[in-house]
């Protein structure tokens, strides 16, 4: 995974992606993924799966030119030997998986994409970029980092806020379903909670 991380590094600083969607938050996605996938997972599935958790913020449209970004992740993805299915697959799911893109498709009355038989690692990355989003201080970041004038403690309200309209919801609105990641929201969701009521009173 050392080329995959580097690359993600050499993007970050590029296009100037801040600490919350950088090669850490890479790397938490690529642990939770690790946690997700199952024992009968075949070798090539799992590196689709672990690449694509790793790869996921390098096309976001928030940071980086989409298009312009996929091709240049194709280009890396062939320089490390990866066919050309493997990198569609791969860019496929990222470009794919983001909670706005997911959210306009439902409100259009669409499902999820069908990924044939990259689904389970399609789902697998989604919900572990999902689960990364319960880390309290990543919004804060994220936050700060759109809205730098803003208050400390009005930041703080507002990510409390996303919490209790987004993140505190994604299993009961069924965008968490598998269940090996509701299993991990419980520990996720209180310490998110506790952190929460922490900077509320100070």
């Amino acid at each position: 995974m050392d080329d995959i991380y580097e690359y993600v590094e050499h993007i970050c600083k590029k296009y100037k992606i801040d600490e919350s969607h950088d090669v850490t938050h890479a790397k938490d996605c690529v642990e939770f993924a690790e946690q997700l996938l199952e024992e009968n997972t075949s070798e090539h599935e799992r590196m689709i799966t672990l690449y694509a958790a790793a790869l996921h913020d390098t096309v976001d449209k928030k940071y980086v030119p989409v298009k312009d970004a996929c091709a240049q992740l194709r280009i890396f993805l062939y320089a490390i030997g990866l066919t050309d299915e493997d990198a569609s697959a791969i860019i496929n799911i990222i470009t794919t998986m983001s909670y706005s893109y997911l959210k306009a498709r439902q409100e259009e009355g669409l499902g999820y994409p069908n990924h044939g038989k990259w689904d389970r690692a399609y789902h697998i990355v989604r919900h572990a970029d999902l689960l990364c989003s319960y880390r309290v201080n990543r919004c804060y970041q994220y936050q700060k980092r759109i809205t730098p004038d803003m208050p400390k403690k009005d930041c703080w309200r507002l990510v409390e806020k996303i919490f209790e309209q987004r993140m505190m919801r994604y299993v009961s609105d069924g965008w968490i379903f598998l269940p090996k990641a509701i299993a991990l929201v419980g520990p996720l969701f209180k310490r998110a909670a506790l952190e929460l009521s922490l900077h509320n009173w100070r």
